[in-house]
């Protein structure tokens, strides 16, 4: 029996109750029969009224413990229902719909509470295991009843909560694109004055010196005021482009892209924690593009974005690659995350190197041996000097350094 059916089927007693007792009042007459009617006018009183003011008074609001956690860990949801007054009297059965991503992994979350004279009622649940992603929190829908089972209604209320999992990543021991070769000038704010290590002599005193860049042992030997030389300032500068390019992952291992993410998350966090700059590009269903910084800040903003995207992109990868790394002045690394191995990204990369662009290629796989295209796409990636890494999706998790000795 469908919730309307109850509702109408309800309805129908409480009236066939109040005719069945005033008949009976009617025609037997007497203190006991009318007793029993006015005691059931009484008790049909209470049910209009519990049917007007169930939701009348009711507020529900809805918290989460956080709105960035990471992939794989648990979020915790507080639903709190408040009353102005305590009437009436019933139960309240709490329906939380699932974010549409975790709609077939998880059954909506159902609760039955009996509220009694309490005017809050806190309900608290818990979403276990959240993959990387992007979720909302919609509409809560609340149903409420009496004791007895006559009446019940239902109610939506239209709450929105959102809340981002960033992407698994892992500490790499090295990276041999962070070793220094790949390096270009970088102007900077201020001038490390007082970083021994950058000084590379020093000169003679020019009007305009700052007092904090005279070397003053070198000074009171006696042949003038001397002014420290430092040295170029060259730091590593890497732009990451993702694959989200549909095509690239249709009829694919469904953890490929995820690995993809990762791999790109833990290259980041890498070159965060050397303070090297670095921007993101990916082409999902709009384009995603951020310039290098090395900002807290920065590192946040990507990672929103590495949260959110997913392989829904339209447009080629080597055309997006090789649009947006034009847009990069030489001395900027250009690292390519993709599944891909195609004749067309191919040819891309091997002309950003021969234009002078520092290149490295992280090609991620579940194959468990290389086509013959795939070695021959390597290799002519090895001939330009552009370095390539494969990384198989049952590598990953044991990854600990890329290149190098």
């Amino acid at each position: 029996m469908n919730q309307r059916k109850q509702r109408n089927y309800g309805k129908l007693t409480i009236l066939a109750l109040v005719i069945v007792t005033y008949v009976f009042a009617k025609f037997q007459g007497g203190f006991a029969s009318w007793f029993l009617f006015y005691s059931c006018v009484t008790f049909v009183g209470y049910e209009v009224l519990a049917y007007l003011l169930m939701f009348a008074t009711l507020e529900v609001t809805r918290e989460i413990d956080r709105n960035r956690l990471k992939d794989g860990e648990d979020v915790i949801v507080t639903l709190r229902l408040r009353r102005r007054v305590w009437f009436p009297l019933g139960w309240n059965l709490v329906v939380e719909g699932l974010p549409e991503r975790l709609a077939g992994y998880y059954e909506p979350h159902k609760q039955l509470v009996f509220p009694w004279f309490r005017r809050e009622i806190e309900v608290r649940y818990v979403i276990p295991n959240v993959p990387r992603g992007y979720y909302q929190l919609g509409e809560c829908q609340v149903q409420a009843g009496d004791y007895f089972g006559f009446v019940q209604r239902s109610k939506k209320y239209g709450l929105h909560n959102e809340f981002l999992v960033y992407p698994a990543f892992r500490s790499l021991n090295h990276w041999s694109t962070g070793d220094g070769r790949i390096s270009g000038n970088v102007q900077v704010a201020h001038r490390r004055s007082d970083d021994i290590s950058a000084v590379r002599g020093v000169r003679e005193y020019q009007l305009g010196d700052r007092l904090s860049q005279i070397h003053w042992r070198a000074s009171a030997r006696g042949t003038g005021l001397k002014t420290k030389e430092f040295e170029h300032q060259a730091m590593n500068q890497i732009v990451f482009f993702l694959d989200a390019q549909k095509a690239n992952y249709e009829g694919k291992n469904p953890q490929l892209f995820e690995t993809a993410v990762k791999l790109t998350a833990s290259l980041i966090y890498y070159a965060s924690r050397r303070m090297y700059p670095f921007g993101f590009v990916a082409r999902s269903r709009e384009r995603i593009a951020l310039p290098p910084g090395n900002t807290q800040a920065h590192f946040f903003r990507v990672f929103d974005q590495l949260a959110r995207v997913m392989p829904e992109g339209e447009e080629p990868f080597s055309r997006v690659v090789v649009r947006e790394a034009m847009e990069f002045p030489p001395g900027f690394a250009i690292t390519v995350i993709t599944p891909s191995l195609d004749k067309r990204l191919v040819m891309q990369l091997m002309e950003l190197g021969r234009m002078g662009k520092d290149v490295q290629l992280f090609w991620v796989h579940a194959n468990v041996v290389p086509t013959l295209e795939e070695k021959e796409a390597l290799r002519l990636l090895a001939s330009t000097k552009i370095i390539s890494h494969s990384v198989h999706l049952d590598e990953y998790e044991e990854l600990k350094r890329v290149g190098g000795a």
